[in-house]
């Protein structure tokens, strides 16, 4: 069995490191890292890309699980080119669209990565991934992963933005798989909140829901060995 894992805007690949010993090591892992590409515009263009690195590493299906943008690419996926995959796995993400508040919160992103560098753009964004407890106990882990983040270009962060905020509702991309899917909802996400990502746990025809307390929007750093054996049992569905 095959696995992509997604990560997501304001962050690489390197999010997985610490997670993927966690997982199954019978199953084999891929990361893709679009973290550095300037030149998708659209979440379409983000799944076009996904399908050549399906290609480039010989990857005929696959359970794609995508963290939040991650998650726009996976469901993208799902509607493009539905036959090489295999499970659904949504970490922190949804299958909304933009609302027209959170149109206009990208648009004020556009604007300050316009006038200012990654740096100071991540230094503000980063830690909002976290619960208030988290940040507190895990300060070193946040600070350096603010440094590693601040090497994604500025305009990749600008071209993920405009991609996130064209994109469409994929509530029928959801109901209409006949594959596995499950959410990983954490109760202080403010990205996602748990109230939204809830009312769409009723859409696939195979839910699996893992809802973390004390959890906002990075359960593979707040809460990795949980989400870890969920992703684990729901593999195992599958194989």
């Amino acid at each position: 069995m095959n696995v992509v894992l997604l990560h997501g805007f304001g962050e690489n690949a390197s999010i997985w490191d610490d997670f993927i010993p966690l997982l199954n090591p019978k199953i084999k892992y891929f990361t893709p890292d679009f973290s550095k590409k300037k030149d998708c515009f659209s979440i379409p263009e983000y799944a076009e890309w996904l399908h050549k690195e399906f290609d480039k590493n010989g990857i005929k299906e696959a359970v794609v699980i995508g963290h939040s943008m991650g998650g726009y690419i996976a469901i993208e996926a799902c509607h493009q080119f539905p036959d090489k995959i295999t499970g659904l796995g949504m970490f922190h993400s949804t299958a909304a669209a933009d609302s027209e508040e959170k149109k206009d919160a990208r648009d004020k992103t556009i604007q300050f990565l316009i006038k200012h560098d990654t740096e100071m753009f991540i230094r503000h964004f980063y830690p909002n991934m976290f619960s208030e407890a988290y940040k507190s106990a895990h300060k070193e882990l946040i600070n350096g992963n603010i440094k590693l983040f601040s090497n994604i270009p500025n305009e990749a962060l600008l071209a993920a933005t405009i991609a996130m905020k064209g994109r469409r509702n994929h509530f029928d991309t959801l109901q209409s798989l006949t594959i596995p899917v499950f959410q990983i909802i954490g109760v202080f996400d403010t990205f996602v909140t748990y109230q939204d990502a809830l009312t769409q746990s009723v859409l696939p025809k195979k839910p699996n829901v893992l809802l973390l307390d004390d959890v906002a929007h990075a359960g593979m750093l707040e809460s990795p060995k949980m989400c870890a054996d969920f992703i684990n049992n729901f593999l195992e569905k599958i194989a």
